[in-house]
């Protein structure tokens, strides 16, 4: 059988309303770790051959940081390890998690910079990473899907159907309720200034 190739450990993150549930559940389906029908993309998936871990930042109820300098320390003996880092429009992330989550907009834009510190962090680091965007996958399909395979070294010709969640925010209606609930947040916050 010749070498043997080592299992490969791939780590799914992004800001909440980022997408990164979707791109986690895609490498697990193409790893053939679990189907994309079938795990919903929350935690890690795991049946003995390839892992795939994802967290959103932050996740959890307690909205927990993941440590992912622990993850790559507890699994780079045992796995290739390839992190994937999912972003969207900063601003459409937002509002999904304003509108899902009911939390203030102050702590929605604090955890959005945390976000991105953590995010740095790990493109500075010395893991593999590959960027992986929301709006860049719902324009470009399954050509973008192409670069993402390479990333994880498969060949696949997998392809969701794709509905995007940016066009009902921003469709007659969406985008104004949208602004109608920032206005909203904002005057309560100027009221709690007073």
């Amino acid at each position: 059988m010749g070498l043997l190739m080592k299992r490969k450990g791939v780590f799914v993150l992004g800001p909440e309303g980022s997408g990164s549930k979707l791109v986690a559940r895609i490498v697990a389906h193409i790893l053939e770790v679990d189907s994309f029908e079938s795990w919903g993309g929350g935690g890690c998936v795991d049946r003995g051959g390839h892992k795939v871990c994802h967290r959103s930042i932050p996740y959890g109820t307690a909205s927990r940081m993941p440590d992912v300098n622990a993850w790559v320390a507890d699994h780079e003996e045992d796995y290739e390890l390839l992190l994937i880092i999912a972003i969207r429009d900063r601003t459409l992330s937002e509002n999904s998690r304003l509108e899902r989550f009911s939390k203030p907009y102050r702590r929605v834009q604090q955890e959005s910079e945390e976000a991105r510190a953590l995010l740095a962090e790990v493109l500075e680091g010395e893991q593999r990473c590959f960027i992986w965007s929301y709006e860049t996958f719902m324009f470009l399909g399954a050509t973008y899907l192409k670069r993402l395979y390479t990333f994880l070294g498969v060949s696949s010709d997998f392809m969701p159907v794709l509905v995007d969640g940016n066009k009902k925010r921003l469709q007659r209606g969406g985008l104004d309720k949208i602004l109608r609930l920032q206005a909203g947040l904002l005057r309560r916050l100027r009221r709690i200034g007073r």
